[in-house]
C-alpha cells in the first residue's frame, strides 16, 4: 500500500497532466483517424440540416408565402360561411313556409354552388396575380442582365 502512494499518477509518468493540452506521447491510431473522420461526417450532416432549417425558416417568413396562407384561410372561411348562411336561410324558410326539408335542401345546394363559385373565382384571381408577378420578375431579370 505504501508503494502505491509513492508512485505518481499515470498522467504524471507520461509527462503531462490530464487535460493539460500537452500532446500524447503515442501517435494516433487508425481507430482515432476513423473516429475523427466519422466526427467530421456527423458535423457536416448537422451543419447541412441547420442550413436547411434556416432556408425553411426564411421561406416561411417570406411575405408572399404568408399572404398566400392568409388567402387560403380566407377562402376556407368564405366557403364555410356561404354554406352555413344558406343552411340557416333554408331552415328559416322551411319553418316559415312549413316546407321541410325542401327549403333546407335547396339552400344547401345553393350554398355549395356559391362556395364553389367563390373558390374558382378566387383561384383564377390568384393565378392571374401569380402570372403578373412572374412576368414582372422576368422583366426585372432581363433589365439586370442587359
Amino acid at each position: 500500500m505504501a508503494e502505491q502512494e509513492k508512485r505518481p499518477p499515470q498522467s504524471a509518468r507520461e509527462g503531462g497532466t490530464a487535460g493539460s493540452g500537452s500532446p500524447s506521447p503515442h501517435p494516433p491510431s487508425d481507430t482515432d483517424a476513423e473516429a475523427l473522420s466519422r466526427l467530421g461526417r456527423d458535423l457536416a450532416a448537422v451543419q447541412e440540416r441547420q442550413a436547411g432549417s434556416r432556408r425553411a425558416a426564411a421561406e416561411r417568413s417570406d411575405p408572399r408565402s404568408m399572404r398566400q396562407v392568409g388567402k387560403a384561410w380566407s377562402l376556407a372561411i368564405e366557403m364555410v360561411a356561404a354554406v352555413g348562411v344558406c343552411v340557416f336561410i333554408g331552415w328559416w324558410v322551411d319553418r316559415w313556409l312549413g316546407s321541410a326539408p325542401w327549403g333546407l335542401l335547396g339552400f344547401i345546394l345553393l350554398g355549395i354552388a356559391t362556395a364553389m363559385w367563390t373558390a374558382i373565382r378566387t383561384a383564377m384571381r390568384m393565378q392571374a396575380q401569380q402570372q403578373a408577378d412572374d412576368a414582372a420578375a422576368a422583366a426585372g431579370e432581363k433589365t439586370e442582365g442587359d
